[in-house]
């Protein structure tokens, strides 16, 4: 060997030393980064002629098991998404408070039938009378105040989703640009370990947030989708994601989707079609705060309004049964969806009745709705308004019975006359198992904004009160919030063939027809829409779009009248108070029952009557039936233990999301040092590199010294 090939056999040897020590000292130097994977190079002899003319340095690598990568990043994902959820169960307990506090539901409830007890003992007294209702608004209050709270917590998610976006489209963007440089640089032979580590460091971000799937192109870039398929990123172009925050979520709010769009390079801005993406992610922070926003919490509401709904449906029950002393001039309902020509459909019989200052009988008259089965509502009121002394007499007379626009009231003529509806409990009025007072809410103690109940009693063959022309358009999505069918419910001209839907029945056909292998729909018995999944489908969630019906113009439209989706049902949570004329004034609360058997002219309302306060404190053991709600099941039992049941159902939640919390930050945690052992620097083993390589150097640059000596040599010979 020439000692010309033994100088560059020995540089060789120092430069690939000199080249391991730089990896070496950035590894060291790296020891304490966050999520830093180490360096290596790796040599081969330079074969020349096959002849070995010393070594090159084949490459600089990262240090990576890319299983590992690939299990981290889905452990991250699983994370974000579990403490997401935690995070506002952690929220939502701490505004329930502690549970042996008397403010709580369960105290408040206590409270409510430990005042009945009072009452029962003195029901004409004032004081404890007023003590009752404020019990009672103090548990309707803090029934809404946990569904105010609950909404206003989808609105933080909802603010959350749309602040995540600006680093979610930066580490996206980043990804997209260290790609190019990383393909460059590997095309030059450039090193690439530094810009693979940042790269990393950006899909982490991206992971903490959604669940992705990345691919390593020959190039060394990555493309980077949804773990659904959804592209974000690829060699070329890369997306970005948007979301606007709606603002003053309610039970009714609908949110706009997380959407994906193509951003043009060459422009400098957003391009093309915009697509929903909210069903391709799966995993991370924006799949937990969309399940918390728009599944958990409005499960929570549901339970909640399921309560509110039973608990009013209950004491409305009794109080339409009792009258207060004196009688009220006039008892107004609330607006229901029909008009005087429908069907009355009640059975039974009910009382209607006037009586005087002294609470002395008037007029009175019994209406027996199973006599006449085919009258209409307005029927009901020409034989109530009848003349004196079968009927009321009307507005010459004692008092009237009138319905407009969906609002059933009795009025008595006279200034100081009151008015009473009740009935026989043996032949009482039944229509979806109310009374004739409970179903049009003519003496209500409870109200919110939604009844929560939606047994119409309504039937099949029934003309529906929809106006032609009126559309409703119904929407059927996974639990991820894709979109699986869509429906528009058109009320169809009558003079348009075929035949126009006239009766309920045909409106659920037509529900039938639209949604058919996805959903069923049926009425029950009550005038109920029941509503199951097709054969085979599961975790399907029913919404409202778009709804332009309006029941007889009143106001009411066909999901607000049948519940569809879940806003009805949780608003009777929403707004429950006393009814106005109640909160403050005891003297409306109706404690008596009236005497059916009094006649004209003979007292048939009692002052200190406490038969109405025991009927409220039977409601203490007494079993009701309860609906599913959220993850509460249909049951029987009593309203405490219901009332038990909602808030357990809360503290289950939270603690299942807490569980899942630390499982997931565990197994992140398990994997991220199982990574690091392999990527990670370990500072005994670069030290003992550094002792090698330094020794290789030394030898090379000792070669070099010898060979200059004998050049010396020969020269001196020469």
């Amino acid at each position: 060997m020439s000692l010309g090939a033994i100088v560059s056999s020995s540089l060789s040897g120092l430069f690939a030393s000199q080249e391991a020590l730089r990896v070496t000292g950035t590894n060291i130097a790296n020891v304490n980064t966050p999520n830093y994977a180490r360096e290596r190079v790796t040599v081969a002899a330079d074969i020349q002629n096959d002849r070995s003319v010393g070594v090159e340095v084949e490459a600089i690598e990262r240090v990576v098991n890319r299983f590992l990568e690939t299990a981290s990043l889905g452990a991250r994902s699983d994370t974000g998404r579990t403490e997401a959820i935690n995070t506002i169960h952690d929220r939502l307990q701490s505004s329930l408070g502690r549970p042996d506090s008397a403010n709580t539901l369960t105290g408040r409830m206590n409270a409510v039938f430990a005042a009945l007890g009072d009452l029962a003992q003195a029901p004409a007294d004032t004081v404890v009378r007023q003590q009752f209702l404020s019990e009672l608004q103090g548990y309707s209050g803090e029934i809404s105040r946990i569904s105010d709270t609950i909404q206003s917590l989808r609105e933080d998610a909802s603010i959350e989703i749309e602040s995540r976006m600006g680093a979610i489209n930066d580490a996206i963007r980043q990804v997209h640009e260290l790609n190019q440089q990383i393909a460059q640089q590997k095309s030059f032979g450039g090193q690439t370990g530094g810009l693979e580590n940042v790269r990393q460091s950006a899909l982490d971000v991206i992971a903490e947030n959604i669940d992705i799937r990345t691919i390593e192109n020959s190039d060394g870039s990555v493309d980077v989708s949804t773990t659904t398929g959804a592209q974000l990123i690829n060699r070329a172009s890369f997306f970005q994601l948007d979301y606007t925050n709606p603002g003053g979520v309610s039970a009714a709010s609908t949110f706009p989707p997380i959407t994906l769009q193509f951003y043009d390079q060459r422009l400098g801005e957003l391009s093309g079609p915009t697509r929903p993406i909210n069903g391709d992610i799966r995993s991370g922070a924006l799949r937990g705060l969309m399940d918390m926003r728009d599944g958990q919490l409005v499960d929570l509401s549901v339970s909640l309004g399921e309560l509110g709904a039973r608990v009013a449906d209950e004491l409305n029950a009794i109080h339409n049964q009792n009258s207060p002393i004196p009688g009220p001039n006039s008892l107004t309902g609330k607006t229901t969806p029909f008009n005087g020509t429908d069907p009355h459909n009640f059975t039974g019989e009910t009382t209607f009745a006037i009586v005087d200052a002294q609470n002395r009988v008037v007029a009175t008259t019994t209406y027996d709705f199973g006599a006449n089965p085919n009258a209409s509502i307005n029927d009901v009121l020409t034989a109530v308004n009848g003349p004196l002394p079968t009927g009321l007499g009307g507005a010459g007379g004692a008092g009237t019975l009138s319905f407009t626009n969906g609002v059933m009231s009795l009025t008595a003529t006279a200034p100081g006359n009151g008015v009473v509806i009740t009935e026989d409990p043996a032949t009482a009025s039944d229509r979806g198992g109310r009374s004739f007072s409970h179903f049009f809410g003519m003496n209500d103690l409870i109200e919110a904004r939604s009844s929560g109940l939606f047994e119409t009693g309504v039937q099949t063959t029934d003309a529906h009160p929809f106006t032609p022309g009126e559309t409703a358009e119904f929407v059927i999505t996974d639990r991820f919030g894709k979109e699986i069918r869509s429906f528009e419910l058109s009320i169809p001209p009558a003079t348009t063939p075929p035949a126009a839907a006239v009766s309920y029945g045909d409106l659920v056909a037509q529900l039938n027809t639209g949604l058919n292998g996805v959903m069923s729909f049926s009425l029950d018995g009550n005038g109920r829409l029941v509503t199951q999944p097709a054969p085979g489908q599961s975790g399907l969630v029913l919404s409202v779009r778009n709804d332009g019906t309006d029941a007889s113009g009143n106001g009411i439209s066909i999901a607000e009248m049948f519940g569809i989706g879940s806003r009805f049902r949780a608003e009777a949570a929403t707004d429950m108070q006393l009814v106005g004329g109640l909160d403050g004034n005891a003297g409306n609360l109706a404690t008596a029952r009236f005497d059916l058997s009094a006649a004209v002219g003979a007292v048939a309302l009692a002052v200190g009557d406490q038969s109405g306060v025991l009927d409220f404190q039977k409601l203490e053991t007494s079993i009701i039936s309860t609906d599913k709600a959220g993850e509460i099941s249909a049951q029987k039992r009593t309203l405490t233990s219901f009332n038990g049941a909602v808030l357990g159902t809360f503290g289950l939640m939270a603690d299942r999301a807490a569980t899942a919390a630390e499982d997931t930050a565990n197994l992140e945690t398990e994997l991220d040092q199982r990574r690091q052992a392999v990527s990670g620097v370990n500072i005994d083993e670069e030290l003992s590199n550094l002792i090698i390589y330094q020794n290789s150097y030394n030898a090379a640059a000792r070669i070099l010294s010898s060979v200059q000596e004998l050049y010396d040599s020969l020269l001196n010979a020469v």
